[in-house]
């Protein structure tokens, strides 16, 4: 196995310090925050302390009360002592008066904490998924703009693939984008692993006895569930037992140290709204569109031409259309008449986003709907 697929040390490292800085900046905006409930701000204080003790040493880690104290003091007084603090080791989050600090907010900004998170003092788990996002795009977006439309087409086409053949693609950034799947005991049976018929990542596994359940995290509610035996001969693979109503066969594959899939947040951010994104590009395309994918390093997702008429097209496949909306609601499109698309089946929530974006210059529909207005444009200009 190429060791450069695996966190090395280094990133490990600032992996930890990045968690341990964010978890201080999220309990300083929470201890500042006058009109808190109690309740609710023990609540997250505990989180972050849970999130700060992970990252110290056994038995380093600062008490519920030092933890308080020390966030009006240096930053350096709670984090741990064997990680690289330069710069910010002297940098205060609440002045006397016990307000969040101008640094402070620099210091957010800088860890890629969003300031969305201090105002309405997001859990843990929030933040570390918006972080996550947030690093994989800054990845991405250093690429020359061709080598960004190859790669982010390959991290639809290919959320999963072998070692050597990924490599070719994107060797020197492998580690920021695929991780092995034998490190995901829970994408496993008995060593086999499952590929989505519909997004090719490994489905979950739930766990069982003798029985378990196979399901994609994203596409379960639209039929893509199994139930598995863990029991069988060693070096055969097991056998999935379709369940939902749109379940085709599937055959595992071995979960090897070679066999690699992209990570949580690169499948959740990048491969499931590329699947949307490509499957408008594909209708256009048979329309006799002319399409560009992820023009200007994605300030928006695709640029469809028929005619005289442009779609600008930016596909979102967010779990939460309230969460879509109320991220979207006072922003700017990217580009004028800005096409939100969202997945079919969110189509009961279309009225609510459209609502939440009101005014704001975005349009919004469901890929149908787009495809539709495509054909339509399309039979209007034949």
């Amino acid at each position: 196995m190429d060791e450069s697929v695996l966190p090395t040390r280094a990133a490990a490292e600032t992996r930890r310090r990045d968690q341990a800085v964010t978890a201080c900046c999220l309990a300083a905006a929470v201890a500042g925050a006058p009109d808190l409930a109690e309740d609710k701000r023990a609540d997250a204080l505990m989180s972050c302390l849970g999130v700060l003790t992970a990252a110290h040493r056994i038995d380093t880690a600062p008490t519920m009360s030092r933890f308080r104290a020390g966030l009006r003091g240096p930053l350096r007084d709670l984090l741990p002592r064997d990680i690289d603090i330069t710069g910010i080791g002297d940098l205060v989050l609440l002045d006397d008066r016990g307000r969040f600090t101008d640094e402070a907010e620099d210091l957010c900004a800088e860890f890629l904490v969003p300031s969305a998170a201090l105002e309405e003092h997001w859990p843990w788990h929030q933040v570390a998924a918006e972080q996550e996002e947030r690093r994989v795009y800054e990845v991405l977006r250093r690429l020359p703009e061709a080598e960004y439309a190859r790669l982010r087409a390959h991290l639809v086409d290919e959320p999963v693939g072998d070692l050597r053949s990924l490599r070719r693609v994107c060797d020197g950034s492998l580690s920021q984008f695929y991780e092995p799947i034998a490190q995901w005991p829970w994408r496993q049976v008995r060593g086999w692993y499952f590929p989505c018929p519909d997004c090719r990542w490994p489905m979950r596994v739930v766990d069982g006895d003798t029985i378990v359940e196979v399901r994609c995290e994203a596409h379960a509610r639209h039929g893509i569930t199994y139930t598995c035996r863990t029991d069988g001969p060693a070096g055969v693979a097991p056998e999935l037992r379709p369940v939902g109503r749109r379940a085709p066969e599937v055959a595992g594959q071995p979960a090897t140290r070679e066999s690699l899939a992209v990570r949580r947040v690169v499948w959740r951010y990048v491969t499931l709204p590329g699947l949307l994104e490509c499957r408008v590009r594909d209708h256009a395309l048979r329309l006799g569109a002319e399409v560009v994918m992820w023009p200007h390093r994605d300030r928006y997702d695709l640029a469809v031409t028929l005619g005289e008429q442009v779609w600008r097209v930016d596909a979102k496949a967010w779990a939460s259309p309230v969460a879509l909306g109320e991220a979207l609601r006072g922003t700017r499109p990217a580009a004028p008449g800005l096409l939100i698309v969202v997945p079919d089946h969110q189509r009961p929530s279309l009225e609510l986003l459209r609502h939440l974006v009101g005014g704001s210059g975005y349009r919004v529909l469901t890929a149908k709907d787009l495809k539709t207005e495509l054909t339509r444009a399309a039979a209007v200009a034949a």
